[in-house]
C-alpha cells in the first residue's frame, strides 16, 4: 500500500534503489543531524548493530527514544524561553507545559525519530530568533536564520513553506541583511542539488519531486487534518480554538501583528500543502502528525495571543473598568488539560497505536478515520464498532490466516505460525448464526503461563454480553473447549467477549521486550449445531 506514495524496493518502503545503490527513500537532514548522539551513545556500548555485524532493532529503538526525549525536553526550554521574551515566567511556564504536553511534540516527536522532531527544534529556534529581534531583545543574524531554515527543508520538504514565508517576511521587515540572508541560503540549496545529482542523478531527491502532491483529495484531506477524529489537529490539540480566540477578540491589544501575521500565513500555507498529499493521515501514526511542523508557529501565537489578553486587563483595570476573565481562563485552562490528556494517551498507550491496523488496518480502510464511535484517541477504553461485514462461521476456521480476520473482532494481535495472542484485557468475536439453533462452539486455546510467573489464566465468556462461562487455565498445552451456546442468547450477528484478569505482557514480568498484554493463544473455532 505505502508503493502508492514512496518509491519501493520491493516491500521496503523506506529505500530507494538508484545507480545499483540502496539509499534512504526519506529525507536525509535527520539522520545527519543525529550522527553525533549515535556516535556519543556507541561509546556507552549502545550501538545499531550487534557483535557479528546484524542490524540490532532493540538498540536502534533505545537510541531514537532517547535521543526524541531529549530533543523534545530541549524544545520545551525553547518553548519557555520564546514566551519569557513577551510574558511573566508564570505565563511563560503556562506556554511551555502546554506546547510540551498538550501537542504531538509529546504523543508523537517524543516517541520517536520522526522528522518532524528535529525539525521543530530548528523552527523554535527560528521562531525565537524573530520574536526577539522584534522585541528589540537580539539583533537578527542573517547566516543562522538562514541555515536553520535550509536544514529543516533538508529535514522534510513540506518546511520549505516556513522558509517562503521567512524570506518574504525578511524581504518586506529586513532588507539590510536580506543580501546575506539570500547568499547563504542559496550556497546550502547548491550544496543540497550538487547532493542530488551525485547520488540521484537529478535535481531533488525523489521523496522532494513536488509531483508527489497530487491535491486530488484536497477537501477531504483538508478537512481531514482540521478536525478528523484519527488526524485532526482541532481535535487532538483543543488548546488551539483558545488560542483562536484570543487572537480575534483582543486584536487591537496584539503588539506584534506583523509577526501573527507571518505565523497565521505559513499555518494556512502548510495546511494547504500537506493536504495536497493523497496519503493525508499519515499512515501508521497517532493524531495529526503532518501538522506537527506547525507547533513553533502556534507557540508563537500563543504567546502574542496571551499577551494581548493581559494588556487588555491591565488596560481595563487602569481605567477603573470591570476586567472580567476568570470565565475565559476556565475554558482556556479546561481546554488545555484535555489537549495534555488527549496526547497523553497517544504518548503512553499501545492501544492507541495499535489501532492503526486492529482490527482492520487504517490504510486499507481509510473509512475509520471519520469514524466517532471509535476515535483513536479512546482506543482502549471503548470497543470498536462491530464489524457491518459479520460472516457465517462455516466449518473451522483457522485463527493463524486471513480467514481468521473476519472473526476477529477487537483484542487480537497478529498471525503467528499456527495460532493468535489475545493482547489485553478482553478480546472479542463477531459471527453470524442463520437459521437461530442451539450451536456447540468448540475452539482450540491454550494460556500464556511463563514459568514462575502467572499460575493460571481465567477467561470470563459472555455471549451478547450475557456470561456463559468462567474458564480456570493453568496447564500451558493447547486443548480444545466446548461450550453449549443456547438459542435462547443467540442471534443472527453475534459477539462472544472474553475477559481475561490475569493477561500480561512479557516486559511488564522481565522476561523480554513483549509490551503485549498477552492472555490466551487461540488456534482455531468451529460451531456445530448443539
Amino acid at each position: 500500500k505505502n508503493c502508492e506514495y514512496y518509491t519501493c524496493n520491493g516491500e521496503i518502503y523506506q529505500i530507494e534503489l538508484a545507480s545499483d545503490h540502496l539509499y534512504y527513500h526519506l529525507p536525509p537532514g535527520s539522520s545527519i543531524l543525529s550522527v553525533p548522539y549515535v556516535a556519543l551513545m556507541k561509546l556507552f556500548g549502545i550501538k545499531p548493530t550487534n557483535a557479528d555485524g546484524t542490524y540490532s532493532l532493540r538498540s536502534e529503538t533505545k537510541i531514537e527514544k532517547g535521543l526524541a526525549a531529549l530533543l523534545m525536553a530541549l524544545l520545551a526550554v525553547i518553548f519557555f524561553y520564546i514566551a519569557l521574551i513577551r510574558l511573566p515566567p508564570s505565563w511563560s511556564a503556562v506556554v511551555a507545559v502546554g506546547g510540551a504536553l498538550g501537542t504531538q511534540v509529546w504523543s508523537t516527536a517524543s516517541r520517536a525519530m520522526w522528522s518532524d522532531t528535529w525539525a521543530i527544534v530548528l523552527l523554535g529556534i527560528v521562531v525565537w530568533m524573530l520574536l526577539s529581534d522584534a522585541s528589540g531583545k537580539r539583533k537578527l543574524n542573517p547566516y543562522v536564520l538562514a541555515s536553520l531554515l535550509a536544514w529543516t527543508y533538508f529535514i522534510r520538504p513540506t518546511n520549505a513553506v516556513h522558509i517562503l514565508a521567512a524570506t518574504v517576511y525578511v524581504g518586506i521587515y529586513y532588507r539590510r541583511i536580506f543580501i546575506p540572508y539570500a547568499i547563504t541560503g542559496a550556497a546550502w540549496f547548491a550544496a543540497f542539488i550538487f547532493y542530488s545529482w551525485y547520488n540521484f542523478g537529478k535535481l531533488l531527491p525523489s521523496y522532494y519531486q513536488p509531483n508527489r502532491l497530487k491535491f486530488d483529495v484536497f477537501w477531504t484531506a483538508l478537512a481531514g487534518n482540521l478536525i478528523s477524529p484519527a488526524r485532526g489537529l482541532l481535535v487532538y490539540v483543543p488548546v488551539i480554538l483558545f488560542v483562536g480566540y484570543l487572537l480575534v477578540r483582543f486584536w487591537k491589544q496584539v503588539e506584534l501583528k506583523r509577526l501573527a501575521l507571518l505565523a497565521l500565513a505559513i499555518i494556512v500555507i502548510y495546511l494547504i500543502v500537506v493536504s495536497g498529499y493523497g496519503h493525508w493521515w499519515a499512515g501508521h501514526s497517532y493524531g495529526p502528525r503532518f501538522t506537527t511542523g506547525l507547533l513553533p508557529w502556534l507557540v508563537l501565537l500563543s504567546i502574542l495571543g496571551l499577551e494581548a489578553l493581559l494588556s487588555w486587563r491591565r488596560q481595563r483595570i487602569e481605567s477603573r473598568q470591570p476586567a472580567p476573565w476568570r470565565l475565559k481562563l476556565a475554558a482556556g485552562g479546561t481546554l488545555l488539560l484535555l489537549s495534555i490528556a488527549i496526547n497523553c494517551r497517544g504518548a503512553i498507550s499501545h492501544a492507541t497505536w495499535f489501532w492503526n491496523v486492529r482490527p482492520r488496518g487504517v490504510d486499507e480502510h481509510p473509512e475509520r478515520l471519520w469514524d466517532w464511535r471509535e476515535p483513536q484517541f479512546l482506543a482502549g477504553w471503548v470497543r470498536p464498532p462491530i464489524p457491518a461485514d459479520v460472516v457465517d462461521a462455516a466449518g473451522r476456521i483457522d485463527f493463524s490466516t486471513v480467514e481468521g480476520d473476519k472473526y476477529a473482532w477487537f483484542g487480537w494481535s497478529f498471525r503467528e505460525e499456527s495460532f493468535r495472542w489475545t493482547e489485553g484485557k478482553e478480546a472479542g468475536l463477531v459471527f453470524k448464526i442463520d437459521p437461530v439453533a442451539d450451536v456447540q462452539f468448540t475452539m482450540k486455546i491454550f494460556p500464556f503461563l511463563p514459568q514462575g510467573k502467572i499460575k493460571e489464566q481465567r477467561v470470563h465468556v459472555t455471549l451478547n454480553n450475557q456470561p456463559i462461562e468462567t474458564l480456570t487455565l493453568n496447564d500451558e498445552k493447547p486443548r480444545e473447549v466446548r461450550l453449549l451456546l443456547p438459542k435462547t442468547l443467540l442471534r443472527q450477528s453475534n459477539t462472544m467477549v472474553f475477559g481475561l484478569p490475569d493477561a500480561a505482557s512479557p516486559l511488564s514480568l522481565g522476561l523480554n521486550e513483549d509490551s503485549r498484554q498477552l492472555g490466551i493463544g487461540l488456534c482455531w473455532i468451529q460451531l456445530q449445531p448443539g
